[in-house]
């Protein structure tokens, strides 16, 4: 089953993917500031019918910008590669 998913990352910020039925996932937007649109943006596409059966999935673990990041220093990560 396809899915748009609507996450926070470490930063704060929030992304919106798309997952097919095989289960690859491709990055649709990031660094949003505000999940509403995202989760607008999502609803909006799995509606249309282009994407098959798509469900739309938010995470409910959403946290403030600054306790997301750990720290007050207003420095972002460090970028890391993939399964580091």
């Amino acid at each position: 089953m396809s899915r748009f998913h609507v996450s926070q990352d470490k930063t704060g910020y929030f992304q919106l993917s798309f997952e097919n039925d095989a289960g690859e996932l491709t990055l649709v937007s990031y660094q949003s500031e505000d999940p509403d649109q995202l989760i607008e943006d999502a609803t909006r596409m799995a509606g249309s019918g282009e994407y098959g059966e798509a469900t739309v999935v938010v995470d409910p673990r959403r946290r403030p910008v600054l306790e997301a990041a750990g720290e007050d220093d207003g420095e972002r990560p460090a970028p890391r590669r993939a399964g580091a």
